[in-house]
This record gives structure tokens, C-alpha cells and sequence, in this order.
């Protein structure tokens, strides 16, 4: 099993487009604002065949530096994002924060994954990733750790409107199917039972280096435990390719 999960993370690409603004559109001061989206894929190159899409993931990076430097209130440019789940939670717990200490906050908002990949540690690589990218030591990185169907905008999204283009094999052309039904969104819908779901989300986010804020959705990543899995990842990346060349 852990030979598989190793072939399949190291198989894993992260495609993010980024959309910024260097002027206001709709809210004053989103300049300081870069939203990323972006699909986790699995490669097939040994196949031949086009990347997998086995997920997707959203997260907001605010430059809290050039914030100072514009004189831009961010308390004040948060509550105008009030309607976001996260930024709701984040102006409950602002007391939690030193916004002036910062010179980036990101904000990790989305993370959905296919049911076949859901425990293949796909959710570790992707904040390894975030961290390789993102993790300095006066940036803070936050992650929302909440149930879909509670999080209201993620919920409209995956439910009703989002696709994903997915290649038939038989017909070689791509499909849209429904993300609801790819995601099988559709059944954690049908689960009564939130505070399991939550403690379950809360347990991956522990597992992944993050520290939750009071009894908020809201977590911030410590880096250790991602350190560690990379330093982990690479002495046995060494011991194979040592073990590959035993015979010389």
C-alpha cells in the first residue's frame, strides 16, 4: 500500500491560474487581493494517456506588505468579504491575529478531492505544495476546515454549477460531468451527521501541521509536520536510487 501511495504522489501535478488586479473592479482595495484556483492531476505518462483530474483546490493570498505601504485597512477590507465563510471566522477570531506582523496571508478556502483519492495522502501533497510556494516566516497560512454542504458559496458552486472535463477513453473526447456527481458530492449531502464529518476534517488538518483557532473552522499551518514529510520522502527517494544501482 505504501509503495502505491508513493507511485501516486509522485505522479501528482498542480495546475493553478492566478487572477489578480492591480486596480479596484468592486470593492475598494482588492488590489491587494490574488485569487488562485487549480486541479490536482494524476499523470498517465507511461500510458500515453491525458492527466487525470482527481481534484481542485481555491485559496486567496492578500499582500498585507503592500496593505501598509497603501495605508489599506484589512480588518475593514475582510468584513467587506463577510459573506465568505472563511472571512466571517477570521473577523470572529480577529483578536487571534497580529495583521501588522504579516507580509502575506493566505487563505485556503477549497480543497476537493474524488473519492478514490481521499485517503491516498493527497491532501498532504497538496500542502506540501502550498508550503513550498507559499510558507515564509512572515507569512501565515490559514485553511478553512469545514463541511461543504456548511460552506455556502463552495456548496452553490460544486452543486449546481461546476463541471469537470473528464476524457472518454472509448470515444477519445472530453466530457463535462457534473462535479457534484464526479465528487459524489451528492452523498455527503445525505449525511446527517456534521459534527463526525467535522471531526473527521479536523483530525486531517492535524495531521497535515495545522493548529486550530479556538472552536472555529479555522486553522493555521505550522510547517514541522510538512518538513518532516518531505525529509521523510526524500531519504527514501535516496534508499531507492541506491538500491537501483547495488549491482555496480
Amino acid at each position: 500500500m505504501a509503495n502505491k501511495k508513493l507511485d501516486i504522489c509522485s505522479n501528482l501535478t498542480f495546475k493553478t491560474l492566478s487572477y489578480r488586479k492591480n486596480f479596484d473592479m468592486f470593492v475598494n482595495n482588492e488590489n491587494i487581493i490574488t485569487e488562485h484556483t487549480g486541479n490536482i492531476s494524476l499523470l498517465n505518462i507511461n500510458e500515453m494517456g491525458s492527466p487525470l483530474i482527481i481534484g481542485e483546490y481555491g485559496f486567496s493570498v492578500w499582500d498585507i506588505r503592500l496593505a501598509k505601504i497603501l495605508n489599506i485597512n484589512v480588518i475593514k477590507l475582510i468584513k467587506s468579504h463577510k459573506n465568505d465563510n472563511i472571512y466571517d471566522e477570521v473577523i470572529s477570531n480577529k483578536k487571534e491575529f497580529k495583521f501588522k506582523d504579516y507580509n502575506k496571508m493566505i487563505f485556503i478556502h477549497t480543497l476537493v478531492l474524488h473519492p478514490d483519492y481521499r485517503k491516498k495522502e493527497i491532501t498532504d501533497e497538496f500542502f506540501e505544495f502550498i508550503y513550498r510556494d507559499f510558507y515564509s516566516e512572515n507569512n501565515i497560512i490559514i485553511g478553512l476546515f469545514m463541511p461543504i454542504q456548511n460552506n455556502y458559496i463552495n456548496a452553490d458552486v460544486y452543486f449546481n454549477h461546476k463541471n469537470v472535463p473528464i476524457k472518454n477513453e472509448i470515444t477519445d473526447k472530453f466530457e463535462n460531468i457534473p462535479a457534484v456527481k464526479y465528487y459524489e458530492l451528492d452523498k455527503l449531502k445525505e449525511i446527517n451527521d456534521i459534527e463526525t464529518i467535522e471531526y473527521k476534517l479536523f483530525i486531517l488538518a492535524s495531521r497535515c501541521g495545522f493548529n486550530r483557532i479556538n472552536n472555529s473552522h479555522l486553522f493555521i499551518f505550522n510547517p514541522e509536520k510538512i518538513i518532516e514529510r518531505i525529509k521523510d520522502k526524500y531519504r527514501k527517494f535516496i534508499d531507492i536510487f541506491n538500491n537501483r544501482f547495488d549491482f555496480l
